[in-house]
């Protein structure tokens, strides 16, 4: 089984589907046996996603900066939670632990996360898959800059190609049960 990296908001959002699709993922991520590696927080989508794997018995690494890591943000119900001094050493840890990245809705931070994978890719420092669930739309804007990044000739082609665009859970899955099947593709790093 793999661990998926999952980034998110720590809110959830204006729409429901947003806390939907991010427990539908932790179900579907429990429901194979893959790990969850994510930011260690119980609210907005992060809890969600963390709350879903855990009621259906997933397993779930939280990665928590110590600043963050006070009863209103740490997930008191994960057991495996890594309690890290900063937000660099965080990035490093849930990196050091994953096979691959789901990015859903956030802000900055997931789009922090999201882009040093992607950056990593490219310099290849690694090989691990990595998706983005867009939920209602929700990436729409960031397809189109990175579609015109290729356009102005500041990303190749097979580099916009690095990250997956789902629109929906069944897509997602499909991507899953591409890259993480029986022989798990582990990426170098």
């Amino acid at each position: 089984m793999a661990s998926i990296c999952v980034f998110c908001g720590s809110r959830s959002g204006h729409d429901a589907a947003y806390a939907d699709a991010a427990a539908q993922l932790g179900v579907l991520l429990a429901s194979y046996g893959h790990s969850i590696v994510y930011g260690g927080g119980s609210v907005g989508l992060m809890g969600e996603l963390a709350d879903a794997a855990l009621d259906r018995n997933g397993h779930v690494i939280g990665v928590i900066p110590t600043a963050l890591a006070n009863a209103e943000l740490m997930h008191d119900g994960v057991v495996d939670m890594r309690v890290v001094p900063d937000m660099h050493v965080r990035k490093a840890t849930m990196h050091k632990l994953a096979n691959g990245y789901i990015a859903l809705p956030g802000g900055y931070g997931t789009l922090e996360e999201l882009f040093e994978v992607l950056c990593w890719a490219q310099l290849d420092f690694h090989t691990s898959p990595i998706a983005m669930l867009n939920v209602n739309g929700y990436f729409d804007g960031l397809t189109s800059l990175l579609d015109n990044m290729v356009h102005q000739d500041f990303l190749s082609l097979p580099h916009n190609g690095l990250l997956t665009s789902a629109a929906s859970i069944a897509e997602l899955d499909h991507w899953l049960k591409h890259n993480f099947s029986a022989d798990v593709n582990t990426g170098e790093k």
